[in-house]
């Protein structure tokens, strides 16, 4: 079956020949006009799945092109090399992506093949015939409430395969997306050698699947970690278009996605969130965490086009029972999803040892509950995970969350 139809709208014939040559190439059903208003016929006829134009053939036009489609379809923008005011115009008037022109193939492919994804236009024959894997986020408004000790457990346990009967594993791959002191890597006793930081600045990986898979870190469970960068200052330099590049190719080899995102709203946050299938946001039963929640749901809904599955999971990580579950529920006017119980010796050893706790301690509370919010939350019943290797040395400090 080929791939997803493509509408290349570029008046220069050699553009337009060259895009529909590379595209051709990789099996996508092309169609090439050299006007906007040819485009605008040809979306009123056909089911188009993206749109790649060259920036002065569909300068103003954008509007007539999205009225013309048949629901949303992304477009990527071709713009003079050099010219960034051109870019920021064409982003401006409401184009999905913006390319140099110039542009090597591989970069082409590795965006389209994002704008696909993040619009949900996938179709079977593309990303080498694979689905895209379901992504899961971590968020809390408020740190050290176990955002990452959740994310982690999850992983591990989606990784030990479903069912308890000889189910195949799940590929699942966890993203640290703290940027700035993320401790998965803590939490896994993992010494990563590459991480986002690394990857989002190699321009070569970016565009070939195979070179980014090699920045990922395997874990004893099965688990790839995409690690935080070790320098905090990497936080300034990784782009939302990076990140998009990067989780374009990665995740059509994974059955899972699991990306912890820590607890700051930035535009790589936000954008990791517009792609999730399903969001945990995490919350403390206690006043002022509960008004963080509230702030957070009022800005998404405001700036934010989420389209996934909301669930809060409560943690309880004090002894003392600040809120009964029915106030939370007052408050958030939403039940919770599940609750993970106060089991302070369990979880501080686990992450001191670097094992996660479904992991080293599967029998716990804390490990039962995290069972039951994979198999309620996200429909996996998830098998024991892996026993740990015998633990060696400890690779950093306590983790922060």
């Amino acid at each position: 079956m080929p791939r997803n139809p493509i509408l290349i709208c570029a008046p220069s014939p050699a553009l337009r020949t060259k895009l529909e040559t590379e595209l051709a190439e990789v099996d996508y059903a092309v169609t090439a006009v050299a006007t906007a208003g040819e485009a605008v016929s040809v979306l009123r006829d056909a089911d188009i799945h993206l749109i790649v134009a060259e920036g002065l053939a569909v300068s103003g036009a954008i509007p007539g092109l999205r009225s013309a489609a048949r629901g949303h379809v992304p477009i990527l923008v071709i713009a003079p090399a050099g010219d960034v005011e051109a870019r920021i115009a064409f982003l401006e008037a409401g184009a999905d992506d913006v390319i140099a022109a110039g542009f090597a193939r591989g970069e082409l492919e590795a965006r389209i093949e994002a704008l696909l994804i993040r619009a949900g236009r996938v179709q079977a024959g593309t990303l080498s015939d694979q689905p895209a894997g379901q992504v899961v986020t971590f968020f809390s408004p408020k740190g050290g409430v176990g955002t990452t000790t959740l994310a982690v457990n999850t992983a591990v346990l989606l990784a030990g395969g479903q069912g308890g009967g000889g189910g195949r594993a799940e590929q699942v791959l966890l993203v640290d997306l703290d940027l700035q002191f993320g401790q998965v890597a803590t939490h896994m006793n993992l010494t990563p050698r590459f991480d986002i930081g690394g990857l989002c600045g190699d321009a070569q990986a970016l565009s070939d699947a195979d070179q980014a898979v090699s920045y990922l870190t395997p874990h004893s469970s099965g688990v790839q970690v995409l690690a935080a960068p070790a320098n905090p200052e990497a936080d300034f330099t990784v782009t939302v278009d990076q990140l998009e590049r990067a989780v374009g190719l990665l995740r059509p080899r994974f059955d899972h996605v699991i990306v912890d995102c820590g607890s700051r709203l930035d535009p790589r946050t936000l954008w990791m969130l517009e792609q999730a299938d399903t969001h945990i946001f995490v919350i403390f039963p206690e006043i002022a965490a509960l008004r963080a929640t509230s702030l957070m749901l009022a800005f998404l809904a405001d700036t934010a086009t989420l389209r996934a599955r909301t669930h809060f999971v409560v943690n309880h990580i004090f002894p003392k029972e600040l809120l009964k579950s029915r106030d939370v529920e007052n408050l958030l006017r939403a039940r919770p999803a599940a609750e993970i119980p106060y089991t302070e010796v369990d979880m501080i050893r686990a992450v001191n040892e670097g094992v996660p706790v479904v992991a080293s301690r599967p029998s716990s509370p804390a490990a039962l509950a995290i069972g039951k919010i994979v198999n309620a939350i996200l429909g996996v019943n998830p098998s024991p995970a892996p026993t740990p290797p015998a633990a060696g040395r400890r690779v950093g400090l306590f983790a922060r969350r």
